[in-house]
C-alpha cells in the first residue's frame, strides 16, 4: 500500500528487576476525509493527508467506471469513494440516469450502486457528503426548481438508513453542496431555508429562513472555530454573510454589504473563524474577494480585493493560514491572511475562453502543496501547485466540470471526469533497504524478514543512547539513526508491522 500514516498506539512498561513486560495496542490510523464540496465543515480545501507527488494512477488499468456525460463532485469517507455518474439527460432513463457508486479507493473496486427513487420532475442525484459511515444523496436542485427528500445510505452497504428519507423537502442540488455539525448531523442550505437534519432518522431538528441571491450555489459552511453556520445572502444594495446558531437555527446577526448584484459561490471559513466569499458577477468595479472576522458579536470587515468572476466555486486555506483565490488575470492568488496582500501568483490558468466562466475547486494538503481544477470544458484540466504556486503538474481533463479534487486516506487524489474517465492518484513512499526496522536478533539488521513483537522488545531493552563503539544499537529511525533509541524507533517498528518488502 501506499502512504504509511502513524499508528494510534498506548505502551506499558512492567519491570520487576530484570523482567520487561510491553503491553501494545495498535489501532486504526487516523485519517482525513474528503466529506463535501469543500472537503470539510469549513469548506476550506485544507486535508490533513500529503497528497501525490506526481500524478501516478493507483488502480489497475482497465478498471471498470461507469460512464457519464457530466462530472460531479467525488467523496471520501475512509477506504470508500462516493460519486454520481450521470449517463442521460431527464426524463431519459430515468430513475437510473444517475446511480451513485461506491468504490474502494485504493484498489477501484466497486462496492455497490443505488439508483434513488425517483418522482416526476426531480432532478439529477446528486450526493452531498459522507460522515459517519453515512452517505447523504438527494434528487433535488436543478437551480433550486427541484425539490426532493434527502435519503441517507449506509457507506458500507448502500441500504436505505431512513425508510422515506427526510422530514424536510429540501431543493439545494450539488452545486451548493452541504456542511456537517460536529456531531456528523447534515447542514443543508437550499434557496430560500437552511435544515439541519438528524443523522440517525432523518428528522429536522430545525429549518430556518434565508435568500440567496440566485437558486444554485447556496450551500453552507460551520466554522471550525464557533460552529456557527455561516450563508452568503441577498440584501438591499447587495449581499451579506449572515451567522446563524448551529444548535437553534436562530439568526443571529450579518455582515455590512458588499455591493453588486448577484453572487453565485457559497463561503469559506478558515481555520482561525475567518469567513471568505468571493462576491463577484462579472463586473471590475464590484467584484471582490471578501475576508470577514467575527468578533462573536458582530461580523466585520477584515481586508477586501479585486477579485475575477467565478461560480461554483470552492476556495482553499494553506496550513500557514494563507488564502487561494481567483484575481483578475485569471490567476490563482495566494494572500496574507492577515491583510490581504498578495504573497505569490500563478501563471494565468488555461481556459475555453479568456472572458468566460470560470469554476475553480481547490485542496491543499499537508504540506501546503495545491490542488486546483478550472471547472472548464474543451479545455478542462487539472493542476498541482507548490505553496508558493510554481507548477508541479497538470493533466487534460475535458469537461471536468466540478468533478475535482478530492483527498483522502494516504492522500489518494481522486479526479472525475466524463465517460469513464475517473482517475485515483497516488505516490508511492520508497522504503529503505534492508529493513532496518527489523532489529532483532541483535545484529545490523537481524534478518528474519518479519517486524513483530521481537523487534519491539529489543528497542525497549536498548532505551536511550547508543553505547560507544556502536557494535550493536536497534537505532531505526529516522533511517540511518540518530544515536538514540526512542520513541521515533518505536513508532518506526510499529509502522512497519508485518513481513519486510
Amino acid at each position: 500500500m501506499s502512504r504509511r500514516t502513524k499508528s494510534a498506539l498506548a505502551v506499558q512498561f512492567v519491570q520487576a528487576g530484570a523482567v520487561c513486560v510491553a503491553a501494545m495496542w495498535i489501532g486504526a490510523s487516523a485519517h482525513a476525509d474528503w466529506n463535501n464540496s469543500g472537503g470539510n465543515a469549513g469548506r476550506n480545501g485544507l486535508i490533513g493527508e500529503i497528497g501525490p507527488d506526481v500524478p501516478s494512477e493507483l488502480w489497475p488499468a482497465g478498471t471498470p467506471v461507469p460512464g457519464a456525460i457530466i462530472a460531479y463532485q467525488p467523496i471520501i469517507e475512509g477506504s470508500r469513494l462516493f460519486m454520481v455518474r450521470q449517463n442521460s439527460f431527464i426524463p431519459n432513463n430515468v430513475p437510473n440516469d444517475s446511480p451513485i457508486v461506491a468504490k474502494d479507493l485504493h484498489t477501484g473496486a466497486t462496492l455497490w450502486t443505488v439508483n434513488l427513487p425517483y418522482v416526476n420532475g426531480q432532478w439529477t442525484t446528486w450526493v452531498g457528503g459522507a460522515r459517519n459511515g453515512r452517505v447523504y444523496a438527494s434528487r433535488s436542485g436543478n437551480g433550486g426548481s427541484s425539490t426532493g427528500k434527502l435519503n441517507c445510505l449506509d457507506a458500507a452497504t448502500g441500504a436505505m438508513l431512513w425508510p422515506g428519507g427526510s422530514q424536510a423537502i429540501i431543493n439545494a442540488g450539488s452545486y451548493d453542496g452541504m456542511s456537517f455539525a460536529a456531531n456528523g448531523d447534515p447542514i443543508v442550505a437550499g434557496h430560500t431555508m437552511i435544515w439541519r437534519i438528524n443523522q440517525n432518522d432523518g428528522t429536522t431538528m430545525w429549518a430556518a429562513p434565508r435568500l440567496c441571491s440566485v437558486s444554485g450555489n447556496c450551500g453552507p459552511a460551520v466554522s471550525p472555530v464557533s460552529g456557527a453556520v455561516y450563508v452568503a445572502d441577498a440584501a438591499v444594495g447587495g449581499h451579506v454573510i449572515k451567522r446563524f446558531d448551529i444548535d437553534t437555527g436562530a439568526f443571529m446577526y450579518q455582515s455590512p454589504v458588499m455591493i453588486g448584484f448577484t453572487l453565485q459561490n457559497s463561503p469559506m471559513v478558515g481555520p482561525d473563524g475567518t469567513v471568505y466569499v468571493a462576491r463577484v458577477q462579472n463586473n471590475i468595479n464590484t467584484d471582490f474577494f471578501y475576508a470577514w472576522t467575527d468578533t462573536v458579536s458582530s461580523l466585520e470587515l477584515k481586508w477586501s480585493v479585486p477579485a475575477r468572476w467565478t461560480t461554483s466555486s470552492e476556495f482553499a486555506v494553506g496550513p500557514d493560514g494563507s488564502v487561494y483565490m481567483i484575481a483578475p488575470g485569471n490567476v490563482i492568488s495566494r494572500r496574507n491572511p492577515q491583510t490581504g496582500a498578495e504573497m505569490n501568483a500563478s501563471a494565468p490558468i488555461l481556459l475555453d475562453s479568456a472572458g468566460g466562466n470560470f469554476t475553480p475547486r481547490m485542496a491543499i494538503d499537508d504540506d501546503g502543496r495545491l490542488f486546483f481544477s478550472n471547472g472548464q470544458f474543451a479545455n478542462g484540466r487539472f493542476y498541482s501547485f507548490n505553496a508558493d504556486l510554481t507548477e508541479r503538474w497538470n493533466l487534460p481533463v475535458p469537461n471536468i466540470n466540478i468533478g475535482a479534487p478530492a483527498i483522502g486516506e494516504n492522500g489518494v487524489l481522486v479526479v472525475c471526469g466524463i465517460g469513464s474517465n475517473v482517475k485515483a492518484y497516488d505516490t508511492e513512499d520508497p522504503l529503505p533497504a534492508p529493513c532496518v526496522e527489523d532489529v532483532a536478533p541483535e545484529g545490523p539488521p537481524s534478518g528474519d524478514g518479519v517486524v513483530n513483537i521481537i523487534d519491539l522488545l529489543a528497542v525497549i531493552s536498548h532505551w536511550g543512547a547508543c553505547p560507544p563503539p556502536k557494535a550493536y544499537c536497534p537505532d531505526c529511525a529516522p533511517f540511518g539513526g540518530d544515536g538514540q533509541v526512542d520513541i521515533l524507533d518505536l513508532l518506526a517498528v510499529i509502522g512497519a508491522w508485518g513481513e519486510c518488502p
